[in-house]
């Protein structure tokens, strides 16, 4: 059953910034991992967040919100995140930014235009718990997962039609 109370909702500065990205051509994506070292035997990693470098050289970054419970479009300043980090932790956690673009999640994207942002509908507001990218019809789901952070798959619309003599 579902708990009413526990959704989160983007602002609608997250969705302007996702309007505002659509019909552009994607010409890069880097992802930022966080890397936490603090027991040297267990070295952990997640995506932090997500840049989409459009042509016209506008940026989408999409990451946790602040309570680290849903998505939203974020400012994300690379450089400032690494300093403020090696200086917190000294060293023991750190984010590297890596270009995504070659990797088989992402190649099949580069130089298409992102069609759509889908976001899931609750009354008058849009949920943040995932969202889904239409780029020509390659279709990318993100979602947020407490324990392992920003999760980036394949997505494949179900026909939910069926042909009457089925």
């Amino acid at each position: 059953m579902k708990n009413e109370n526990s959704n989160t909702y983007f602002s609608n500065e997250a969705l302007a910034k996702f309007v505002s990205a659509q019909g552009k051509t994607i010409e890069k994506v880097i992802c930022h991992l966080w890397q936490n070292k603090l027991n040297p035997n267990e070295i952990f990693e997640i995506i932090d967040n997500v840049d989409l470098l459009f042509t016209d050289k506008q940026k989408l970054t999409i990451g946790c919100n602040e309570k680290g419970d849903g998505l939203d479009a974020i400012d994300f300043n690379y450089k400032t995140a690494a300093i403020a980090l090696e200086n917190e932790f000294e060293g023991k956690i750190k984010v590297y930014a890596i270009d995504a673009s070659t990797t088989k999640m992402w190649k099949d994207v580069i130089g298409k235009k992102l069609n759509a942002v889908r976001i899931s509908r609750d009354g008058e507001l849009y949920l943040s718990n995932a969202i889904r990218l239409d780029f020509e019809n390659e279709l990318r789901e993100i979602e947020v997962n407490p324990i392992d952070g920003i999760i980036i798959d394949y997505f494949e619309e179900e026909d939910s039609y069926k042909k009457l003599n089925d």
